[in-house]
């Protein structure tokens, strides 16, 4: 019987590039995949996946660390919904995925959750790590215990301990400093000559939170080199302030500083500042944010939202299952960098992106 490695060297390529061209996955060069899919003609191949499960003499036990979502913080949701499509199709694979949630605003919840996955002795992690100073201690323990791992949505860089670089597999996810740039650029396109611009964070100490500072370095080095005299202010809430201190603060600074006609929200939550923002200064307003949650697109479609900035979380799920899985199964090292796009978001273009999202998303 003809194997999916038998294709592979035939191919002159990976095991894991036969899988994705069998799967319609992409990210294979077009030649390539007109090779592949010629051999696979030639051959008669015919995929059976209950074949290949059976041929996997060795269960793999993966386990994903993620932060819960719900109404209130709606972002996870996607990349969650992407993870339980990938876990559909490893499982013919020998390959169980066990999810772990903790809660996006508390550090010893991630640390406690990580306690609990670790217990399930995993072959390899895929771990957003949010909370810099706990990701080392874990990072640390996955090193001694030599599992391999994988950054999901949020990058580490620098030194981890010991001096040592961090040892991940992968990072999946989107580039924060290039989409801080971009939504630096939009900005600029948005506003004219005089207008002033306000970053509005909704986590007090962002250097926590590496996505979200990339982002905000991004912008302002936009303008540093293109708009060096731009007058760009910040403000920065935490959310268990309560809704109605952010209303207050925000709207006191709008009035007293009418030239600001722009605003940058670096984080999922640009539609819950927008619910904070009066009317009257609304109307003079040009706000950008990040990620497509029903709320945003909500805010999109109403023209509230100027433009949302995608970075393809439901794809970002999805692909780090399966490139954990081609390492385990097919010893595959995927790249250090796996980007996902950055997309330009529009109430007139939303309708004809993330229609896959949508479909799982709605599932769940």
């Amino acid at each position: 019987m003809i194997t999916i490695k038998d294709i592979a060297k035939e191919a002159n390529v990976s095991a894991g590039t036969v899988d994705r061209v069998l799967h319609n996955r992409g990210g294979v060069s077009p030649k390539t995949e007109i090779k592949i899919k010629k051999i696979l003609k030639q051959k008669k191949f015919k995929i059976n996946l209950i074949a290949s499960s059976l041929a996997m003499k060795k269960h793999h036990n993966l386990a994903t660390l993620i932060p819960q979502y719900d109404e209130q913080n709606p972002f996870w949701k996607s990349p969650y919904s992407g993870i339980l499509k990938a876990n559909q199709e490893v499982l013919a694979y020998g390959i169980e995925n066990n999810v772990f949630f903790f809660d996006q605003f508390d550090p010893k919840s991630y640390l406690k959750a990580f306690r609990k996955l670790i217990k399930t002795e995993p072959d390899a992690v895929v771990m957003v790590p949010i909370f810099v100073k706990e990701s080392h201690e874990i990072i640390r323990l996955l090193h001694l215990k030599k599992i391999p791992y994988i950054f999901l949505n949020y990058d580490l860089k620098g030194l981890a301990f010991g001096g040592s670089r961090y040892n991940n597999l992968s990072y999946i996810g989107q580039k924060s400093f290039d989409a801080g740039v971009l939504s630096g650029k939009l900005s600029h396109l948005c506003s004219k000559n005089g207008d002033e611009f306000l970053i509005v964070m909704t986590r007090k100490n962002i250097h926590d939170y590496e996505a979200i500072s990339d982002r905000v370095k991004g912008f302002k080095s936009y303008f540093q080199n293109n708009v060096p005299d731009a007058h760009i202010d910040q403000l920065k809430f935490d959310l268990s302030d309560g809704f109605e201190k952010v209303k207050k603060k925000i709207n006191a600074f709008l009035t007293k500083n009418q030239r600001v006609k722009v605003i940058m929200v670096p984080s999922s939550r640009v539609s819950y500042i927008c619910r904070a923002i009066e009317k009257n200064h609304l109307s003079r307003l040009k706000i950008i944010g990040f990620d497509t949650t029903p709320q945003n697109v909500e805010a999109l479609k109403k023209s509230i939202v100027a433009f949302l900035i995608s970075q393809k979380s439901f794809n970002q799920g999805y692909k780090s299952i399966i490139t954990i899985a081609n390492f385990l199964v097919h010893k595959e090292m995927p790249a250090k960098e796996i980007p996902t796009p950055l997309e330009i978001i529009t109430k007139e273009n939303y309708k004809y992106s993330h229609s896959e999202e949508r479909k799982y998303y709605n599932q769940n």
